[in-house]
């Protein structure tokens, strides 16, 4: 009994940490149905399903004390007792919906009470789900709509720890599903049922009203009010996927999608047939997706008959798309950038971010499964230092001629350098920068044009968060200590880790220079960690993780270490964390 005490503490304790971390409001029904652009259409929906309620008004529970009243039972009041008066209502508008919407008819869902199994593949256990009827198989992947229910009365919104297992149930949709744009969750909390909504900028909470009674007498008011917000709730079932949750068709397991439209603002479409100008989804390449900010899927496709990779990416409207700075390096003929053949706005701003697209040739695997396959083949001998070498070389190069042109990657780390058929690639410069004093005026105003976009605002926002972006294991201690602007030895310092991490891996599966520095988790703890093992000129390899080193690879590495970290001789190390080195 203790031990299950502590587990539920704990995961009170996380659930409650989880909500904190989100940004979120509550907002009134008719500003949810403004957001959603839905406004007209509920309007006629409203004019043409009245008395849609009706032959569920004699079954309305009645709530009373801790007794429900309900079809002549009084039971004790209970969550089960919510979820079954949620499944009666979507079993009777089922049976009657299409007296009322002929036109919404065709979208199948299922409702599924969860409360006594796991969702597939996961621990979650959500009260119940709305299921895509069409799929196969029930999965994260074929979710709709979320249910959580609770006796608990919450008349400022829900608590830390409701919310935050909410928010739980809602990750692994956003994880499993690439065409999101929000996840809705029904909030059934005593008498009441709300609408919560998780977005990437956090979450909004909409109150739809009373669904069960609470009248000590049976007077007809109250089971009017419960009937509307019935109705209300139904309105938002009904909707098709592409209007509620998604931003193309899911009602189907989606198999091409084809982009039509111009880099500024692009619709995308679902299709079960393969077109000219559809792209055939054949698979879904792993990414780990949070529940609320900057967020990217990527899915191997086939664009006329080659291997290629789309990214969908959603990141906030201040920041410059990804599609725009590899636009700039591709007009530029910066080396190992991968050729992009198109890219897009899907949705140029829903609460503050946007989602764009990029469909790009094949880039191969990353260094980290790279390295897993040839490291222990080759530790520490010549052909590793020669494999090391020509990766270094390349990104090094790369990240030069970009700065040259005006634009910083800020993010290199294994992850992001890709090997393919003896090419080397630096991907993913979602976190990238243009350097407005650098780039020119040309490929400014095209940029600007072609994307519908402000670089000189934009600049301004970027220039702000150099100090917190990037991988933290690879960030330099510059960029860790928030002292300056970035720049490019920060991209180079950056590789430097990169040649540690990959130096460091043991055969088993495990960085050693990762795991080193997982429990240095605030910025500045990391930044006095790695000057704390530069200072230690003759074994500061160890401090990082390799133990071992051949006399070529311990040379480039010298080299490295002694430009970024010694002036004259002298290390420099301690400068570096108090004062603008560059």
């Amino acid at each position: 009994m203790v031990r299950l005490d502590a587990i539920d503490k704990e995961l009170k304790h996380r659930r409650e940490k989880l909500a904190s971390s989100l940004s979120g409001s509550n907002i009134k029904f008719n500003n949810l149905l403004k957001i959603l652009n839905l406004d007209d259409q509920f309007l006629k929906y409203h004019r043409d399903t009245a008395g849609i309620c009706e032959g569920l008004r004699e079954h309305v529970p009645n709530h009373v004390g801790d007794i429900l009243c309900s079809d002549g039972k009084k039971q004790a009041f209970k969550e089960t007792l919510l979820v079954s008066w949620y499944d009666q209502i979507v079993t009777h508008m089922m049976r009657v919906r299409n007296e009322y919407l002929d036109a919404q008819s065709n979208h199948n869902y299922e409702f599924v009470n969860h409360e006594t199994r796991s969702l597939s593949g996961t621990g979650a256990k959500p009260d119940g789900i709305v299921y895509y009827g069409n799929y196969i198989v029930k999965d994260a992947q074929a979710i709709h709509i979320l249910v959580k229910a609770t006796i608990k009365e919450y008349f400022d919104g829900p608590s830390g720890d409701a919310l935050g297992q909410m928010a739980e149930y809602a990750q692994h949709v956003w994880q499993s599903q690439p065409t999101r744009v929000f996840v809705p969750v029904v909030f059934l909390h005593s008498v009441h049922v709300d609408l919560v909504l998780f977005a990437r900028c956090g979450y909004r909470y909409a109150r739809l009203g009373r669904y069960i009674s609470n009248s000590r007498n049976n007077s007809r008011q109250p089971t009017t009010s419960v009937l509307e917000t019935i109705r209300r709730l139904w309105f938002f079932l009904t909707l098709p996927s592409e209007q509620f949750g998604h931003f193309v068709s899911v009602t189907r397991e989606p198999h091409y999608l084809r982009f039509d439209g111009d880099k500024r603002k692009t619709t995308v479409s679902c299709e079960s047939e393969e077109s000219d100008d559809s792209f055939k989804i054949t698979d879904t390449i792993e990414t780990k997706v949070s529940i609320h900010r900057r967020a990217a899927y990527l899915l191997k496709v086939k664009y006329q008959g080659r291997d290629a990779v789309l990214k969908l990416s959603w990141t906030p409207v201040e920041r410059q798309p990804e599609g725009a700075l590899y636009d700039i390096l591709s007009r530029e003929k910066i080396e190992c950038i991968p050729e992009v053949y198109r890219s897009g706005i899907v949705i140029p701003d829903f609460l503050g971010y946007r989602l764009e697209y990029i469909i790009m040739e094949d880039c191969g695997e990353s260094l980290y499964a790279a390295f897993k396959k040839y490291g222990p083949k080759a530790t520490m001998e010549d052909s590793l230092y020669a494999f090391v070498c020509k990766v270094v070389k390349k990104v090094c190069t790369c990240l030069r001629q970009a700065a040259e042109v005006g634009v910083f990657h800020r993010d290199a780390s294994p992850g992001n350098i890709t090997l393919r058929d003896d090419k080397v690639f630096l991907i993913d410069w979602g976190y990238g920068k243009v350097v407005l004093t650098t780039l020119s005026r040309r490929t400014k105003n095209f940029v600007n044009t072609t994307w519908n976009i402000n670089l000189d605002k934009i600049t301004v926002n970027e220039d702000a968060c150099d100090g917190e972006i990037g991988t933290v294991p690879y960030m330099s201690v510059q960029v860790l200590m928030n002292r300056t602007k970035h720049h490019i030895l920060d991209d180079i310092e950056s590789v430097l880790y990169v040649v540690f991490a990959i130096a460091s891996y043991n055969g088993a599966d495990e960085f050693l220079f990762e795991s080193l520095g997982k429990n240095k988790v605030d910025y500045k703890d990391q930044a006095i960690w790695k000057v704390g093992c530069m200072a230690d000129c003759d074994d500061y390899l160890i401090h990082f993780g390799v133990s071992k080193c051949n006399d070529a690879l311990r040379g480039l590495l010298d080299g490295l270490r002694k430009a970024l970290f010694e002036k004259d001789g002298v290390f420099i190390g301690g400068k570096r964390l108090s004062t603008k080195w560059y």
